[in-house]
């Protein structure tokens, strides 16, 4: 194996020398397997690391000539990500620290102070960040797996790997999931956003402009260095985009321009040797559509059921943790998504009311807890009986909300 291209079969005694094959003399030899994670993102990095922390050589294929390029994130995250994970991940590419957000919908709007609460980063020096020391091929990309006897074969426009597991972290447009045909629900929505040369008036709030409350919207995020990130996600983002900036009379000058995919759904996390993780397994908050914090939290359920030599146990534990959260906030979604102004406005006042609660229970990476507490308050009747009537307007509609309620 060259550069973990397929060649002809190795004899053991290479497989040795090369530390392919480990051995002692307690155990028999026994081979270490070949993981090769597609896709050198953020996740992809991350679980790189965990697998290398745990004592794998894992191989990353990279479509692109170089890690954090192109960008296609926002690049505002939670500061869990710097408190929280298994494996440390540097601040070197914090650019701002956020204190709350401005919340805008039909004319009105509300401040929510949370200090500290998320950090806006430089998208290409954070992934280059998590990506050292680890084994990356570039300009690899990725046309088809397909399985054999005992693992699979990559086929990539750089020649054939092989893999005795294969790993998924190549983002929306998933080739690994299509190639091995996971089961999936997901929609993908579009992303475009504008880096732009301007001072904001606060330099650490974002604001946050609903299309429809709570799932598209425009963001204007400070970098802090006089230039902000202007960016949405909607039906039709460019003309969404350039409309907000010309309502708002932005006329600073565009320095970057960025575009991506969003998947929001679920999708089946293995299938045999092989795994998702992140966008690829649209591992996103439904109502944000963030996916660095759960992406990250994912490849570490994925690299303990590695090192624990049974995949299973990753879609399991991930059911366990996330599953609930996910399916809370993709019906909430999917509610909002199907009512008019009118009862949108209505749910949006009462959030508006409530902005202190918001404030002190709402959770920047899971926010089915902001759900219960509104609508375990008597004062929500209303406004709950204001959506029922919404979705009575829809029995389609009503049926699909069915079918995403948790059990």
């Amino acid at each position: 194996m060259v550069n973990g291209i397929l060649t002809q079969r190795e004899d053991k005694s290479s497989l040795v020398r090369r530390g392919k094959i480990r051995y002692n003399k307690y155990t028999v030899m026994k081979k270490s397997p070949k993981i090769i994670i597609v896709g050198a993102g953020p996740v992809g990095c991350y679980l790189g690391q965990l697998l290398k922390q745990n004592g794998f050589e894992p191989l990353l294929l990279e479509e692109h000539a170089e890690v954090g390029k192109p960008v296609q994130c926002a690049g505002i995250v939670g500061r869990g990500i710097f408190e929280e994970m298994k494996f440390p991940v540097s601040l070197k590419s914090v650019v701002n620290t956020i204190d709350g957000a401005k919340i805008f919908f039909n004319g009105s709007s509300f401040i929510l102070n949370r200090p500290k609460v998320a950090r806006i980063v430089d998208r290409e020096l954070f992934d280059k960040e998590l990506s050292t020391g680890l084994n990356i091929e570039f300009n690899t990309g990725l046309q088809e797996v397909y399985s054999i006897k005992d693992g699979y074969i990559l086929k990539t426009n750089n020649g054939e790997y092989y893999a005795d597991i294969v790993i998924g972290a190549d983002g929306p447009n998933s080739r690994v999931r299509k190639s091995l045909s996971f089961s999936s629900d997901m929609k993908l929505y579009r992303g475009y956003q504008y880096r732009v040369r301007m001072t904001p008036k606060d330099q650490n709030l974002v604001e946050v402009h609903y299309v429809k409350p709570f799932s598209l919207f425009t963001w204007v995020i400070p970098e802090g260095n006089g230039i902000v990130r202007i960016g949405t996600i909607s039906g039709n983002p460019y003309q969404e985009l350039n409309g907000f900036m010309e309502k708002f009379a932005i006329s600073g000058e565009v320095v970057e321009k960025n575009a991506g995919a969003i998947p929001i759904g679920s999708c089946q996390l293995v299938k045999g040797r092989a795994a998702l993780v992140g966008d690829a397994a649209c591992q996103v908050k439904p109502i944000t559509s963030g996916g660095i914090y759960y992406g990250m939290k994912s490849a570490e359920l994925l690299a303990e059921a590695i090192k624990e030599g049974d995949l299973a146990l990753y879609e399991k534990r991930w059911n366990e943790e996330f599953d609930q959260e996910i399916k809370i906030c993709l019906l909430a979604r999917n509610i909002m998504e199907n009512m008019g102004d009118d009862v949108l406005s209505r749910v949006f006042s009462y959030a508006k009311d409530n902005y202190k609660l918001i404030e002190q229970i709402g959770d920047f990476e899971n926010h089915s807890s902001v759900f219960w507490s509104l609508v375990s308050n008597p004062r929500t009747y209303p406004t709950i009986g204001a959506l029922l009537m919404g979705m009575a307007k829809n029995p389609k509609f009503i049926l699909r909300s069915l079918l995403r309620i948790p059990r």
